[in-house]
């Protein structure tokens, strides 16, 4: 048996964060988001695929319109007779006027299956001898361990368990955490394959003996410098034997590629320009792609670190952004602390401020305090401020 599994498309997304995109920007990358879709429902034809499985995240219930909703049921009623199968996630779930269960205007079509209940329930496909095992997110965010129990009901000898969960261990930072599982208990469930969604990179769950047992096939597209690198849909094979074997098929029209920049030594602009050129130059990033290049280090006083727009303007990729947080003055801060290396007031600062850091064992505090010196002293120095910590 063929199946193809993609999720966290989140058509219509709002699309903020820290890549900074303009109106006009934001409006090409949700236009993008619908072309990965279509891409991943392609990819089910081209790969004669008996099943396409969504475990959640379909669209963003807060501003998805009922246009769109309509545009993904028609891309599902052309690849027909695959089978579609979608979790509700927490993003996509069942709140008053989802178009899961008050489609405006269109219908969904008879070879898409929604599941549409918040306890685990089971649909047969005797034809391929398999079973499909879903749930839905019944409002945004179900945190109940739902796999510390078997999961109930009828399974055929290839039997598929769907749902939009987080895996212990792996959760990135700040990701609200969804039916929490362990990887133990999703293989005593004893499910042939699990399709997971919810995390936005790809991972594989194996059995102690190697065997492939779940994924995540991670989102369709980029949205934020989080979801950097290529982004997928999965297709898979169920042998006979129960045996998966997964491959994964870039579907996304642009990437997020993340650059880092030591600026140490860097003495003015025009050789920050160069540098960030060339590391953008060897990470592969094409025209198409969005950028993120994050500076670090320690800045000459001669660079003007906060003179980043002349990066940011330059027209080699769909957009770059420019994150300084990780970047410090080139002080040395005991010398200044010495009278003889300072003017008194300047002296007389640092030498507090250290004073300060030293005696906190805080490291959240003692991070505050090493951000006042150099505002301090930037201040003192007439130089420009700007935030430091953007993230």
């Amino acid at each position: 048996m063929r199946f193809v599994q993609f999720s966290d498309v989140h058509l219509d997304s709002s699309i903020g964060g820290a890549l900074g995109l303009p109106a006009d920007k934001r409006a090409v990358l949700r236009r993008d988001i619908a072309a990965s879709l279509a891409r991943a429902c392609a990819l089910a034809s081209e790969c004669r695929a008996d099943v396409v499985l969504i475990p959640g995240d379909l669209f963003d219930y807060e501003s998805v319109t009922p246009e769109t909703a309509s545009i993904a049921a028609d891309m599902f009623a052309s690849i027909a007779p695959a089978r579609v199968f979608i979790s509700p996630g927490n993003h996509d779930s069942l709140c008053p006027g989802s178009p899961y269960i008050d489609p405006s205007g269109f219908r969904w079509p008879d070879n898409v299956h929604i599941f549409i209940e918040s306890n685990f329930r089971t649909v047969a496909i005797p034809e391929l001898e398999c079973s499909v095992t879903g749930i839905a997110h019944a409002h945004a965010g179900v945190t109940d361990r739902l796999l510390a129990e078997r999961v109930p009901g009828d399974r055929a000898g290839v039997s598929i368990l769907l749902f939009h969960g987080s895996r212990d261990g792996f959760i990135p930072v700040g990701k609200e955490t969804v039916i929490p599982f362990s990887d133990s208990e999703l293989l005593a469930q004893g499910f042939t394959y699990a399709a997971v969604g919810h995390y936005h990179s790809p991972a594989h769950i194996r059995d102690g003996s190697g065997n492939v047992k779940g994924a995540y096939s991670g989102c369709v597209q980029g949205r934020d410098i989080g979801e950097a690198g290529e982004k997928v849909a999965l297709v898979g094979e169920i042998a006979p034997d129960g045996r998966v074997e997964l491959e994964s098929r870039d579907v996304a029209e642009r990437r997020v590629v993340s650059v880092e920049v030591d600026v140490t030594g860097i003495r003015d602009i025009a050789g920050l320009l160069a540098k960030v050129e060339a590391v953008e130059a060897a990470s592969g990033a094409r025209p198409r792609d969005i950028v993120s290049v994050a500076l670090y280090g320690a800045a000459a006083s001669t660079l003007e670190i906060n003179d980043t727009d002349r990066i940011e303007r330059t027209e080699r990729f769909f957009h770059t952004c420019v994150n300084t947080s990780r970047v410090v003055p080139d002080y040395d801060l005991r010398a200044l602390a010495r009278e003889s290396a300072a003017p008194s007031l300047k002296s007389a600062f640092v030498r507090r401020m250290l004073e300060m850091i030293d005696n906190t064992a805080d490291e959240r505090e003692q991070a505050a305090l090493q951000d006042a010196v150099y505002y301090g002293l930037y201040a003192l120095d007439g130089r420009k401020l700007e935030p430091r910590d953007v993230d």
